[in-house]
């Protein structure tokens, strides 16, 4: 595994400051979702503007691509142990309905040492983060990622638990047809921030990831997030002071100040704003002066006295 770029980071566990090496390819996929996201013409939002539009825009797609950076972190930890772990992502496993059907009908913990024959199935398509076979261990690592910087909930949170369980049912028998000795499958969410909402079997965040799997994970992607935020950083600051400039009505050079006319004109049809905005036009009556001449009514239902 090669590197290319020393990160200075800080330990989560202290104040202690090292230098933290970034793999490559790491280096290289952060460099181009920085890229595409930055290069992206995004389409004006009429509340905010182009200004704000143009700033906010990347930094909403870089939030999502965070979390594919932080899944593939999370298999370079695997990969750079040498020989020990056989590790893929996004691998796609045909859940039967038979597997869906006992994880609807028990708790998590009934089901964790039970394993579905493997055979040609229907079902449903599912896609496993991280997939990782430990050869010393015979450990089956059946991993979902999620970055956890906000509450996933509704259907999309019980899809994610189900689905992970289900996969588990049907892997170990699964490979163990392929020539993979796996004595025990281990399920777990990997939820880095916290704060996804996900209740799973098994959870673990940043500070806890290490030793769970009992291999250092969370500095790699910590890496990746400091040159993450830094190439946002870098790359945000010319928008961001254009952005106040326009807000404040002087733009930087180069670029065009918003005036009263070109809000009208962006509005043609809306005439409360250009009721505003011309001098001198009629000003129309408040709603509030309207309703003052009626007389006034007792709201909602109300409570008759107790005798």
């Amino acid at each position: 595994m090669t590197t290319n770029l020393q990160l200075l980071s800080s330990s989560t566990r202290g104040t202690e400051t090292q230098f933290q090496p970034l793999p490559t390819e790491l280096f290289d996929a952060v460099e181009a979702a920085l890229d595409e996201s930055f290069e992206k013409s995004y389409s004006p939002d009429e509340l905010l503007g182009d200004a704000l539009t143009q700033l906010r825009g990347p930094l909403d797609s870089l939030s999502k691509r965070h979390g594919l950076l932080i899944e593939d972190g999370v298999a370079h930890a695997f990969a750079v142990q040498g020989e020990r772990f056989d590790v893929a992502t996004q691998v796609s496993v045909i859940v039967s309905k038979e597997a869906l059907s006992l994880v609807e009908a028990n708790q998590p913990e009934k089901l964790d040492q039970l394993n579905l024959p493997a055979a040609d199935v229907r079902g449903k398509r599912v896609i496993i983060d991280v997939l990782a076979f430990d050869f010393e261990t015979g450990d089956l690592h059946v991993v979902s990622v999620k970055r956890g910087g906000g509450a996933q909930g509704g259907q999309a949170a019980r899809d994610a638990r189900k689905d992970l369980c289900a996969a588990g049912l049907m892997l170990k028998n699964l490979m163990l047809s392929r020539g993979f000795p796996v004595g025990e499958v281990k399920k777990v969410l990997i939820d880095w921030y916290g704060r996804s909402g996900i209740i799973a079997r098994r959870t673990v965040t940043r500070e806890t990831v290490d030793a769970y799997f009992g291999i250092p994970v969370a500095a790699t992607v910590e890496a990746m997030s400091r040159h993450m935020s830094r190439g946002i950083a870098e790359r945000i600051t010319p928008r961001l002071m254009n952005a106040i400039g326009v807000v404040a009505g002087n733009p930087t050079p180069g670029t065009k100040k918003v005036s009263a006319n070109d809000t009208l004109s962006a509005h043609p049809n809306d005439q409360s704003i250009s009721s505003h905005a011309l001098p001198g036009a009629k000003e129309k009556p408040k709603l509030v002066e309207c309703l003052s001449v009626l007389p006034p009514r007792r709201q909602g239902r109300q409570m008759r006295q107790v005798r």
